[in-house]
């Protein structure tokens, strides 16, 4: 009886995750073993059973060892998320908690610096020594420090900054963007260029400055004109 309960549990859990949300061993059989009081080592090898039996009946898609995705039915047959996208997304924040953010050309992209849709997305991530699921397309940068909800945008975008010279862009003005990029972000100047002496070479120190003060510079003509 109290196996069919760890199972009922465990299968509650993964429903109750959101399509579109990783789903890791890890993270059932820590639940399961704090529900049921029990060791976790005995959690994770039911957690690990049942997961695989509802692999097997194609409930649940495995994409690597430890780590599934939701499975959804329709007339085309069986769909599952984008596996860049709820990669990214697990990359970026785990248990509400902020460890990563993308970067890289994908990120000038949408930010309208360059046009080039790059085929990679480049995430920066305390997990970046992970293995990926085979078919993802993203590479995996090590960030300048530990990620965290404070740090995470302007680690960003001193990111940017420094890889801006050797990037395909193709915006008329890269400096105004990227300041009022800032000014909506509600980014610090002097928080960036503090953070920036503190990891990044003197060179991304000299470009940011330079930037900050060239694209406030034509953030004010523009509102006077």
């Amino acid at each position: 009886m109290e196996q069919a309960g760890y199972g009922k549990h465990i299968t509650s859990t993964v429903k109750n995750l959101p399509y579109g949300e990783i789903i890791r061993t890890d993270d059932i059989a820590r639940l399961l073993a704090d529900q049921f009081a029990i060791p976790y080592d005995k959690a994770r090898t039911a957690t690990n059973v049942k997961l695989k039996r509802m692999a097997d009946k194609g409930e649940i898609e495995r994409l690597q060892k430890g780590i599934y995705c939701h499975v959804k039915q329709s007339i085309f047959g069986k769909v599952t998320p984008n596996i860049d996208e709820i990669m990214v997304k697990d990359l970026t924040v785990r248990n509400g908690v902020k460890i990563g953010y993308q970067t890289g050309a994908a990120l000038m992209n949408r930010l309208g610096l360059t046009t080039l849709l790059p085929r990679e997305i480049e995430v920066a991530t305390n997990g970046y020594g992970l293995k990926l699921p085979d078919g993802c397309h993203i590479k995996l940068r090590k960030p300048e420090e530990r990620v965290t909800d404070e740090n995470w945008k302007y680690l960003q975008f001193i990111d940017v900054v420094r890889d801006l010279p050797d990037a395909h862009i193709d915006a008329q003005q890269p400096e105004l963007i990227l300041c009022q990029f800032v000014k909506r972000q509600q980014l610090d100047a002097l928080q960036l260029i503090f953070t920036a002496r503190r990891l990044y070479p003197a060179k991304t120190v000299l470009q940011l400055t330079d930037l900050l003060m060239k694209g406030n510079g034509d953030i004010n003509e523009s509102a006077s004109g």
